[in-house]
């Protein structure tokens, strides 16, 4: 027995040896930092100031697979960098310039693949998105903000990438400037939220708080939902459990392509479930069926917030008035 014991170990440990000695050679080199100095290193940094506010915004993946080895984003690849801009951060942003001038860096994101990988790795790949908004922030913050009041936005990885960074250094956020964050598409806990230093909203109007949800359809499971997920509904911006009607739905701006976007009024009702996720009926079939549903059925995480643009928009406006009101 402790023959076969003995075998099993030499081979386990023979296999581990392989596996990582495989996956080192399919591994490229990290790519170059970027210089926050140079322009080219945002996808938007505002040069006319023309609101009272500005927003920090981290974008969600968009390096997608095969990675082929390169885990960790290329800031000089163009095709990336054009189509981030976008279908993504043009595309999200918008909801928030009416109200706020728009500083969106470019980070060495990881692949989407890694998320498919064991912690320990994950978290090593972790480190460079982590350290390059960290290095974006702190460079804002001391040569672009000006004084000015701030919120933070952010979706799926982009809201993991800036949740990390606060957590790690908490000094960084004034939450006296901090009109509100906006981070859905990653798990947010009660423990993150104490060591953040942040409530969930429960009023529109609130300033200085944190809203997170992660949308999905009946019987739709999200990897970006964790135990113990908090969420705040955007139709009522609180955390009441009761389902709020597709009246309250100001409009959804779905996007399906560069040339091609859905407009829908009074789009859908929502509530939060048991499992902290934000739960909307099952889309109409027209509508549905142009979906990326890559995450899996009833997984609605690429438009968290397309269903409810016009409330984020309309919500932005109101809170950046209250905390201007306040001063």
């Amino acid at each position: 027995m402790k023959i076969r014991s003995s075998l099993f170990a030499i081979l386990t440990l023979a296999f581990m040896l392989m596996f990582t000695a495989c996956h080192a050679r399919n591994t490229a080199p990290l790519p170059e930092g970027p210089d926050y100095s140079q322009n080219r290193y945002w996808s938007i940094r505002a040069e006319k100031i023309s609101h009272p506010v500005d927003v920090f915004f981290v974008h969600p993946t968009t390096y997608g697979p095969p990675a082929n080895g390169h885990f960790i984003a290329d800031l000089t690849d163009k095709m990336l960098n054009e189509v981030t801009d976008r279908d993504t951060v043009d595309w999200i942003t918008a909801a928030f310039s009416g109200s706020c001038n728009i500083f969106a860096p470019r980070y060495r994101q990881v692949n989407i693949a890694v998320m498919k990988i064991g912690e320990a790795e994950k978290k090593r790949y972790m480190e460079t998105p982590v350290s390059d908004i960290k290095t974006a922030f702190k460079y804002y913050l001391d040569n672009l903000n000006d004084g000015r009041p701030f919120l933070l936005a952010s979706h799926s990885q982009g809201s993991n990438v800036m949740q990390l960074v606060l957590l790690d250094n908490p000094d960084l956020l004034d939450h006296d400037k901090l009109v509100a964050a906006y981070m859905p598409g990653w798990t947010f806990t009660d423990k993150d939220l104490d060591e953040l230093g942040l409530e969930l909203s429960e009023s529109p109007d609130q300033t200085g708080c944190l809203i997170t949800w992660n949308t999905i359809g009946p019987g739709g499971i999200s990897p970006t939902v964790s135990e113990g997920a908090k969420c705040v509904n955007p139709l009522s911006w609180n955390t009441s459990k009761k389902e709020f009607p597709a009246s309250m739905n100001a409009g959804a701006k779905i996007f399906i392509s560069p040339e091609k976007t859905l407009e829908v009024k009074h789009f859908t009702s929502a509530r939060i479930n048991n499992e902290g996720a934000l739960e909307i009926p099952t889309p109409p079939e027209n509508i549905a069926k142009q979906l990326n549903m890559s995450l899996g059925k009833e997984v609605y995480h690429r438009y968290d917030y397309d269903f409810f643009f016009h409330n984020v928009a309309q919500n932005v406006k109101k809170r950046c008035e209250a905390y201007l009101n306040k001063k």
